[in-house]
């Protein structure tokens, strides 16, 4: 069996704090027990109730995240607030949790990367300050590389601004791609594809003639489930490694 700790210490070297954004929180959110030995792992987007009842389903001792479940500090543990409550359930339940934030957006093989490769993009490079630009090997039109997010991300619908027919540069940061939207422009791109962006942000891409793809704040970032799963059983191939990708039905209700 794995020791917490020592898979602690091994995310931290492959995924070094140093990664993090300085208004970030990620690493240790639950350590209820210092010397956990840890046999089953539930790998997902949040630690939602829902996770946390899969996590207890599989006699999970450790919930490995992309979002923090804390992410800024709670001013009480209260059963009725809905962060205090899911904190409270894993600490009954023994359960840990480490969450992996922009660390893992920035880190190479992580989710820009994981999203970009998606989306079918070679020559994949950083994109400064955030995310990752491409090509498509072969130029496409709007609607057809539209569709092809769709698929790729297995999603139903998607939304954005279309300023020309013809994708070929892309750049992509998972998530909210809001503030990158002119890192994109200034890049060279001339598609960008994201999770979502305020309605500022439809008019900003439409008034630089930016090609924009909004593909939902989860399905751009489910992508890097299964390469967390990879990292982590290459370090400990012992381990009982589950996955449970978060999807709209199960968690919103629609």
């Amino acid at each position: 069996m794995a020791n917490i700790r020592e898979i602690i210490e091994y995310f931290d070297a492959v995924l070094p704090k140093t990664l993090s954004e300085p208004w970030d929180n990620d690493g240790v959110m639950i350590l209820p027990d210092g010397d956990l030995q840890v046999e089953s792992v539930l790998i997902a987007l949040d630690a939602t109730s829902a996770a946390i009842e899969k996590a207890k389903s599989i006699s999970a001792q450790l919930i490995i995240t992309h979002h923090p479940l804390i992410f800024k500090a709670l001013p009480a543990l209260d059963v009725n607030d809905p962060n205090g409550k899911r904190v409270i359930s894993c600490i009954k339940n023994n359960i840990a949790v480490l969450s992996y934030h922009t660390r893992l957006d920035e880190a190479e093989g992580g989710v820009c990367d994981c999203l970009a490769k998606k989306a079918g993009l070679v020559n994949i490079q950083k994109m400064a300050p955030c995310g990752r630009i491409g090509e498509l090997y072969n130029e496409t039109g709007f609607d057809s590389f539209a569709e092809q997010v769709k698929i790729a991300l297995n999603i139903d619908t998607l939304y954005g601004v279309k300023c020309a027919d013809s994708v070929k540069k892309v750049a992509v940061v998972s998530g909210s791609g809001k503030d990158f939207i002119r890192d994109a422009k200034n890049a060279g791109a001339d598609t960008f594809l994201t999770g979502e962006v305020s309605h500022s942000g439809l008019i900003e891409a439409k008034e630089i003639g930016l090609n924009l793809i909004c593909a939902t704040h989860h399905a751009t970032e489910n992508t890097v489930l299964p390469a967390l799963k990879e990292l982590l059983l290459k370090r400990f191939p012992e381990l009982e490694v589950t996955v449970m990708p978060f999807t709209a039905e199960d968690e919103y209700g629609i």
